[in-house]
């Protein structure tokens, strides 16, 4: 039903938003929490490398068909891929992501439930595209969703306040973005392909923010 529920602006919609599950993409996106706040872009990039091991052992031990394997008429985003189904390592990432959007507001901010959802929406896009299984992308979703928040809490006893005393606890996340964004703005494939787009907008703004936030700090240690 998702697969087949495809449109042109669906495509275009769902093409681009799944690929905030893409690895490179979201661990840009801790680096830079990390920039404002520090111990959660931590926890959520550990949670992300994590995950997407646990994730990737449980697929090479299953090595579950994609849906271009077994069902005719997929309509694919993409390449088409045909095998390491379960779980979703797009999804994996998402889940993670969708928790760190909690965590960094709260259950009641409109902004925790938009970006939140967006990351859900990137999963179902797994779907949507042809790639993916609806129980590989609830598992996936599951397993990051789940990692992040036993690190989450495992975190509450590192002595992040010491830290931060430090210059280094914001120059190299700094330096992380820097490396991210160059990486991901230089020729970087995108998965799904379709979201190359992202690989153009997102290091812009990465070193843009990054740029401000340098700004911001040198001038308050002068």
């Amino acid at each position: 039903m998702i697969n087949n529920a495809h449109t042109p602006a669906g495509d275009l919609f769902f093409g681009v938003v799944s690929g905030l599950g893409d690895g490179l993409v979201v661990a840009l996106l801790c680096s830079l929490l990390m920039l404002f706040r520090l111990r959660l872009g931590i926890v959520a990039l550990i949670a992300y490398l994590l995950s997407g091991l646990i994730t990737q052992v449980i697929k090479h031990m299953f090595d579950m068909p994609r849906p271009p394997a077994l069902l005719e008429h997929v309509h694919v985003l993409g390449s088409t891929l045909t095998s390491h189904s379960f779980p979703s390592g797009h999804a994996t990432s998402d889940g993670v992501m969708l928790l760190v959007a909690f965590l960094l507001w709260s259950v009641k901010s409109w902004r925790s439930w938009s970006v939140g959802g967006l990351f859900v929406l990137a999963a179902i896009g797994r779907v949507y595209g042809g790639v993916h299984f609806p129980t590989d992308v609830m598992t996936g979703l599951g397993i990051g969703v789940v990692t992040m928040w036993i690190l989450w809490r495992w975190s509450g006893s590192w002595p992040v306040e010491r830290w931060l005393q430090s210059q280094w606890a914001w120059k190299i996340p700094g330096l992380i973005v820097a490396v991210e964004a160059a990486v991901l703005g230089l020729g970087y494939h995108m998965q799904p392909s379709t979201a190359q787009p992202l690989a153009v907008a997102l290091p812009v703004a990465a070193l843009m923010v990054l740029m401000h936030v340098w700004k911001e700090r040198l001038a308050h240690e002068q």
